[in-house]
């Protein structure tokens, strides 16, 4: 086994040349809910295409400068772990960009787009 640095856990298959060769990617336009709930939901792997998330993330801004979003993760890694977790889903929240406070209540953000790319297996 490798030597890795302390606190650094690979994922299953990394490292390896070609390792992200044979991942699922996602990459693409993530439009809002339109009434958004503070806590944020669920983005299913399944909805992705993918059994399990390895990665996800956003584009730093909504492509109206308004809001950002971000993918929070269950709360399953340790590390004491031999190989990182993957998950079946993360949790995207929504916030403005002025204050970095999350998106009220019912809001609306059906228009609001940011660019998600995801890997998984």
């Amino acid at each position: 086994m490798a030597n890795f640095p302390q606190g650094a856990i690979p994922y299953d298959g990394y490292p390896a040349p070609g390792a992200e060769a044979v991942k699922n990617q996602w990459a693409g336009d993530f439009f809002g809910s339109n009434n958004y709930q503070i806590g944020g939901y669920n983005l299913n792997a399944s909805s992705l295409g993918m059994l399990r998330i390895e990665t996800a993330g956003f584009s730093a801004l909504s492509q109206s400068g308004n809001y950002f979003a971000k993918a929070i993760y269950p709360a399953i890694s340790g590390n004491n772990e031999n190989r990182a977790p993957t998950f079946p889903y993360v949790t995207v929240k929504w916030y403005y960009a002025a204050n970095s406070v999350e998106v009220a209540n019912n809001t609306n953000l059906s228009a609001e787009v940011a660019q998600l790319r995801a890997y998984g297996l």
